[in-house]
Formats: C-alpha cells, sequence, structure tokens
C-alpha cells in the first residue's frame, strides 16, 4: 500500500473514533499535512536555494492549505485579485505574490500599486503595459509565449500561436522596445500543464532567458540602469510519486534547466507549479447511498461526482486510487466486481469512472477516493447548488486531525 493509501486508511478510523464525521457528513475531503510537506520540501531542495517558488493558489484555495504554505516559507501565484485576497488572508508577504490574472482591470492594478508594494504583477499582453503606472510599487512581468510544443494535452495546451495567454516570442522587436519604454524588470512563461516533453519545457525556459539577456544588453546599449533581473518559468509538470532512490521528474527538470542555460544563474528564479504539488497529498470518502445493478451494470451512487472531480467528469477520469470500507471504517476484503461510480449531480455524465473493480460495496459503506489534492476543491462546481464537504486536515506522522472547513448544512 503507497504512503497516501495507508493514511487514508488511517484517517477514516481516527475520523469516525474522533467523532469527527457525523450522520450529516455524507462525504468528507482531507488533506495530508505530512504529503504535502514532502512534496513541497523535495521541490525547494530540486531548485537553486533562492528561488522563489510560489504556489499556484488556484490548485487548492482552502485558506489554511494556504497559511500551511505560507508557514513553510513559500509564496502563492493568484490568477485573480479575489486570489490575491486569499494570499493576503493567509499572511503572505507581498513580494511573494505573484499575480497572473490575464484580465486584471484598471482598478485591480491601482489597488496593488496603493496597497501592495512588492507583488509581483506579469501582464499578459503589451496592451497591458500601458495601464501600469510610470513608477509602480510592485514588480513589473510580461507573459511570453513560447510557441514551442511541451506534449500537454489540447485543453491544457497554452503556446500555441493562437493562445490567449502571453506576447509570442516571435514579436521579440516588440517585446523589446516595450521593456525599454516601460519599467518592466521581469519576464514569464507557463508553457503548459500536464507537460509530458521535458525537453520543450526546458527550450521555453532557455528562449526566456535569451530573450532577457538580449532585452538587457539592449537597455545597456541604450543607458538604462533598469534590468530584467528576475525569471518567472511558472509551473506545469504532471504529478509523480516520489521515489527515495531515484531521481525525480523535478529534479531532472531543474538539473537540466541549469545545465542547459547555465547562465540563469545571474536571475532572480521563481516557479509556479500547483497540481505537481497537490496531486498525491490529498483524499476524500463519500458514503455509498446506494448499490444496485441495472441489466448487466453494477452501479453505486455515492456523495462526491463532478461538483469535486469536475476534470474527472469533463475530459477524462486521473487516475484514482479507490478503496472500500464498511460502515466502521475498516477495509473490506470481499469478492471484487466491476462497477461503475455515479455522482450525485442531476445529469447524465456524472460519473467519477466507469468499469472499476471494487471490493463489493453496499449501502453504507465508505468509498475512498486518493489522489484527489489538486483540481478538486478549486473546481467545486455547484451544479444542483451542492455546497463544499467538511475539510479535514491529517497529520499520521502525530497521530492528529483537524477541522479545516465545516460542511454547509442547509437544514440548520
Amino acid at each position: 500500500m503507497k504512503p497516501l493509501e495507508k493514511e487514508a486508511n488511517w484517517a477514516l478510523q481516527k475520523a469516525l473514533q474522533d467523532n469527527l464525521i457525523t450522520e450529516e457528513d455524507t462525504a468528507v475531503i482531507f488533506q495530508s499535512w505530512n504529503q504535502l510537506e514532502v512534496y513541497l520540501t523535495h521541490l525547494k531542495n530540486s531548485f537553486p536555494g533562492d528561488t522563489l517558488h510560489a504556489i499556484a493558489i488556484k490548485t487548492n484555495p482552502q485558506p489554511k492549505v494556504l497559511k500551511k504554505i505560507i508557514d513553510l516559507g513559500f509564496g502563492l501565484e493568484a490568477a485573480s485579485i479575489e486570489e490575491v485576497q486569499l494570499a493576503i488572508d493567509a499572511g503572505a508577504e507581498f513580494s511573494k505574490i505573484i499575480f497572473d490574472s490575464p484580465v486584471k482591470t484598471k482598478r485591480e492594478i491601482d489597488f496593488c500599486n496603493q496597497h501592495l508594494p512588492g507583488i509581483r504583477l506579469n501582464v499578459n499582453s503589451l496592451e497591458e503595459l500601458k495601464r501600469i503606472p510610470k513608477n509602480p510599487s510592485f514588480t513589473v512581468g510580461i507573459r511570453i509565449n513560447p510557441m514551442i510544443e511541451t506534449g500537454a494535452p489540447d485543453i491544457y495546451h497554452v503556446s500555441s500561436d493562437e493562445s490567449k495567454f502571453g506576447v509570442p516570442i516571435i514579436e521579440k522587436k516588440q517585446i523589446i522596445d516595450a521593456i525599454i519604454r516601460f519599467p518592466v524588470t521581469q519576464l514569464h512563461i507557463h508553457a503548459g500543464s500536464h507537460m509530458s516533453d521535458l525537453g520543450g519545457a526546458i527550450e521555453a525556459v532557455k528562449s526566456l532567458m535569451e530573450l532577457a539577456i538580449e532585452a538587457n544588453n539592449t537597455l545597456e546599449l541604450n543607458g538604462i540602469e533598469r534590468k530584467i533581473t528576475a525569471l518567472d518559468i511558472g509551473g506545469g509538470l504532471s504529478p509523480e510519486i516520489l521515489g527515495e532512490n531515484q531521481e525525480s521528474n523535478m529534479q531532472s527538470y531543474a538539473r537540466a534547466i541549469i545545465e542547459n542555460c547555465p547562465e540563469i544563474v545571474n536571475f532572480k528564479l521563481l516557479t509556479e507549479f500547483g497540481q505537481w504539488c497537490y496531486f498525491y497529498t490529498g483524499y476524500a470518502y463519500s458514503r455509498v447511498e446506494y448499490s444496485l445493478t441495472r441489466g448487466d451494470k453494477k452501479i453505486i451512487f455515492i456523495h462526491l461526482g463532478a461538483d469535486f472531480l469536475m476534470r474527472d467528469a469533463y475530459s477524462k477520469p486521473r487516475g484514482l486510487c479507490f478503496l472500500t470500507f464498511d460502515i466502521k471504517g475498516e477495509l473490506k476484503t470481499t469478492t471484487s466486481s466491476l462497477f461503475d461510480i455515479a455522482g450525485p449531480l442531476c445529469f447524465a455524465g456524472d460519473y467519477v469512472t466507469k468499469n472499476q473493480l471494487l471490493q463489493d460495496p453496499e449501502e453504507g459503506d465508505w468509498l475512498g477516493l486518493v489522489n484527489t489534492g489538486s483540481n478538486s476543491i478549486g473546481l467545486w462546481s455547484r451544479h444542483c447548488s451542492r455546497m463544499v464537504p467538511k475539510v479535514l486536515g491529517s497529520n499520521m506522522n502525530a497521530n492528529a486531525l483537524e477541522v479545516l472547513s465545516e460542511r454547509f448544512n442547509p437544514f440548520a
């Protein structure tokens, strides 16, 4: 049994014993503090020591999770002004917040300038630079579209020539002209999500660094002391299980960047990883409400579906691990059968997955869904007006659970 599955087994029994799960809790979401710290520490140790790692808020915006990240010394990346406020509420230093929304309003930019000195703001277009104050109190960056193939699925591919994100790198002359005219000191890329081609990702970083070097040379030739001092390389690596005696993809990526881009040490390095940090740090449980047979199909109905796992329902299942427990929280060892796992929403596509081998679940059992740490709470759907269940923080090493947020009770 893998570490997160082992913890999930322990956490359900602990929550039941401590009466943290009540009759009203049809589902419970767990955040593993131990595994989150493992992944964040691994990320930090993979890169040069002065790298700012700003973890993407959208991947998991639970306030107490964000606070934990800040307490561990990391920054936060915000894709909206609302996420900027979440970062502030979590206690983030302004200089450790990266604001990346592609549709910032003039009012939002003015707010940053007046109230958030030191925040790092990446513009999404050269047109947006016209909204930047002449002497801003914040760091100004430009998002660059590297226009390369990274192996990301089409739905997550942001580096095509028609992408809504960033300034195409082929517009290099216009970019450098803008760097001369406006107070830009940072360049940014985010080549894609679920990137499978590390070679393409490294080429994107290299092209960003070369652009920064050329821009700095041009600034110097024009007698301008200002320089590009920081490179924000975004995130986008696919989640992975960390092995004890083998190099991780994250370590390979960081090492290859330094090897292929040796001059990058002359810049402040920033990252914006999200899913990689969270994927293997979360799990959830739902009561099995019904277990029935329809023709040749066996179906179980649970209380988490496309509301919690929107990407799984609308694109493809992410590779969850499923565990079946009885009403007392004991792992079931009965015979196994293939089941479709139906969610609670009133629409035909609400299936967590189909033809999943399970230890014959019955009404009242618990179904564990492991590897739900990323893009679940953050994408919660209000379809059918279902609300987020109770969220618990889990520290197996300390044999402790804590309530991070209560379930919304519409009958209270």
